[in-house]
């Protein structure tokens, strides 16, 4: 099989409406995932709004939970919560304001959900098509500066 066609499949497998699943912000929920490497993707409103690729799904599951963590929290608290009182921008070393947490974990809970596939070989290449194809309006992937390619 070439690689391309292996990529469509996992793809294909990934993003599977199947395969989507609510998330819960709990150690409990985070633990359900493999310790194994894999990619993920969130969805909202029917829509890819993130795909990422890591060494350990669980363990990325379990940055879901903390805005220092995840790239997808701190960007979803400055582009919903901006305007509420008391914000205070995330960093990678500090959380929103708890009043400001609870609103992302709220959303979250209520609008994301995530699939996630094990994959061992072509994480990156898979993470970068499907990146590719998310509309920038509603991507909540932060870093674009990758040089993406797509063989359409």
């Amino acid at each position: 099989m070439d690689a391309e066609k292996y990529l469509h499949l996992l793809k294909e497998k990934l993003l599977n409406p199947s395969n989507f699943k609510p998330i819960l912000i709990a150690r409990s929920w985070a633990k359900t995932a493999p310790e194994a490497a894999g990619v993920y993707a969130l969805k909202e409103n029917g829509n890819i709004v993130y795909v990422g690729e890591t060494g350990n799904l669980q363990g990325r599951m379990y940055d879901l939970l903390d805005s220092r963590q995840h790239t997808v929290r701190r960007t979803i608290g400055e582009r919903l919560f901006v305007n509420i009182g008391g914000f205070e921008k995330a960093t990678t070393r500090k959380k929103f304001p708890i009043h400001i947490e609870e609103l992302v974990n709220d959303h979250i809970c209520v609008k994301l959900s995530v699939a996630y596939i094990e994959v061992s070989l072509g994480r990156k290449e898979l993470e970068e098509l499907i990146e590719g194809e998310i509309e920038k309006n509603i991507k909540l992937n932060k870093r674009s500066k990758r040089k993406l390619t797509s063989k359409n």
